[in-house]
């Protein structure tokens, strides 16, 4: 008898499941968001990523990239979002942070001659620190320069000193001389326990000499790096040298093979400070030595100096910065005290310097004027880049006597890189009581005055001295002086009545105190 296996019936049955609603297409799963992610920011590519909301700004990917914004536009589909009542990760108020700059000048823009020490300000403003610099070189055109001038001799020539006498200014002809402050000079004395060696093997930190284009003697560097990278980098300021002479003081053919990214020179130092060997860096930067030296024995650099009738401004940011490095940012702190509005100023940056000089026409054969130099910064860039006589006066103790060893370290600088300056004058003193700036005045071609914060009576007093400029003299200033606005000065004597004035946006990044574009105004004399 055979049993068989009992059939058994099966039925599909559908329950039907009420599903939740669906999330956004813009939110995840609560189950997979962490408390962090709370926020988003569409980047530039369009997508969503999440970040915390109270975190720190993504750090820039260069040294000549800006810290992203971070602020979120309100689109419609938000808008749906919220009218559906639905929650989204797209957050239409946050705040746009400010973003940082390292510009050749102090971030802040106060200073006095008020000696009063503060634990909370030294806290605060870090006393003894240093600004940071980087390079000078601009990626998008190293050779952004202001309109060529032909009459301008850009190499120091060989001429009779008797002649060269009359270029000079009162400071030069008084006898003061230019001393050159070395690389070496700041990381010794004081400065050392702010540095470690580049090269932790060797016994003692080796010291190196960078031959400059010129028939100078080398500047000498110890090969030390700082333990804040805010502070003066030995090494960088070498690879910045480097790279600003290659550019711009040697032939094309020759500057294509020095820039290579596998056997250049600044590749091969950088090399051998990753491998660690000190016989590798002194090896390429002796070859590099000789090689500038040849040049310029046979030629090759004077020709092309002589080709060159504008400096590019890349060129000119790297000389201010080492200018600078060397004699205000070990001291820079002293500049921060404020003692109230009427000492407060600020400084327009290089390319916002640079800008003016272009709009102005300003030339070798002009007469530059600024009144409340600060620390001489727009002065010696004028003399420096465009050859112009440049004067500046400052009436405040402190910026004043920067003023005046920038200048001495410019003049020393120069020589080092083979451009001849244009006669530098700062004087120390009130720009409304001052003889000899009328008389310079009464000649100049161009006035800078940085009038942001000044009262309406201080305005008003300089209209005075503004009465005697020249026929077609330009007066470049922060507040308008005819426009009107609320520090402007309405009379029978107005600026108004006898200048043509336009008004203008600065770009950002142009001034110490703000990252914003700000206004400035250019007024020519015409009646």
């Amino acid at each position: 008898m055979f049993s068989s296996k009992p059939k058994i019936r099966t039925r599909t049955v559908t329950v039907p499941v009420k599903k939740p609603p669906a999330a956004p297409a813009d939110q995840a799963p609560s189950s997979q968001r962490t408390p962090s992610q709370t926020t988003a920011t569409p980047p530039q590519n369009g997508t969503i990523r999440p970040r915390k909301s109270s975190g720190p700004a993504a750090a820039p990917t260069s040294r000549y990239s800006l810290t992203p914004s971070h602020k979120v536009r309100t689109s419609s589909a938000h808008t749906q979002s919220r009218d559906s009542g639905r929650s989204s990760l797209s957050v239409g108020h946050i705040q746009q942070r400010k973003r940082k700059v390292t510009p050749t000048t102090p971030q802040w823009a106060s200073s006095s001659d008020d000696t009063s020490d503060g634990d909370d300000d030294e806290d605060r403003l870090g006393a003894r620190k240093r600004q940071k610099t980087s390079s000078s070189s601009e990626p998008a055109n190293s050779h952004r320069c202001l309109e060529p001038d032909v009459k301008r001799r850009i190499r120091i020539q060989d001429v009779d000193p008797a002649k060269q006498q009359n270029g000079l200014s009162a400071d030069e002809k008084a006898g003061k001389q230019a001393r050159l402050i070395h690389g070496l000079k700041m990381s010794r004395g004081d400065w050392v326990k702010d540095f470690k060696p580049a090269f932790p093997d060797r016994s003692e930190n080796m010291v190196v000499q960078l031959q400059y284009p010129s028939a100078s003697r080398p500047e000498r560097f110890e090969t030390v790096v700082p333990h804040d990278n805010t502070n003066f980098n030995p090494l960088d300021d070498i690879y910045f040298n480097v790279e600003e002479i290659i550019e711009h003081y040697l032939p094309a053919d020759l500057r294509a093979s020095l820039t290579s990214e596998t056997d250049g020179p600044v590749r091969l130092l950088k090399r051998a400070v990753a491998k660690g060997s000190p016989e590798d860096f002194s090896a390429a930067l002796h070859d590099f030595n000789t090689l500038i030296a040849a040049k310029m024995q046979d030629g090759t650099i004077p020709k092309v100096l002589d080709a060159m009738h504008a400096i590019p401004l890349s060129l000119t940011k790297r000389i201010l910065a080492q200018v600078y490095q060397r004699t205000v940012s070990p001291h820079a702190h002293l500049l921060r005290r404020v003692k109230g509005k009427e000492t407060t100023y600020g400084e327009l940056l290089p390319s916002f310097a640079h800008t003016i000089f272009q709009q102005t026409a300003l030339t070798s054969s002009s007469v530059f004027v600024d009144l409340g130099s600060g620390v001489g910064n727009v002065v010696l860039q004028s003399a420096l880049q465009t050859g112009a006589e440049s004067w500046g006066i400052e009436i405040m103790d402190t910026p004043a006597s920067f003023g005046a060893q920038q200048a001495s370290e410019l003049r020393a600088r120069a020589k080092l890189w083979n451009i001849s300056l244009g006669p530098i004058t700062l004087l120390h003193g009130d720009f409304l009581d001052a003889p000899p700036l009328d008389a310079v005045l009464r000649r100049a071609d161009v006035v800078l005055v940085n009038n942001k914060v000044f009262p309406q009576a201080l305005n008003g007093a300089l209209l005075d001295k503004f009465l005697d400029l020249k026929m077609g003299a330009k007066l470049v200033s922060l507040e308008s002086f005819g426009l009107g606005g609320k520090q402007g000065v309405r009379n029978e004597q107005s600026i108004a009545n006898l200048f043509d004035e336009e008004a203008y946006e600065s770009g950002t990044y142009s001034v110490s105190w703000a990252g914003e574009s700000v206004k400035y105004f250019i007024a020519t004399k015409a009646r």
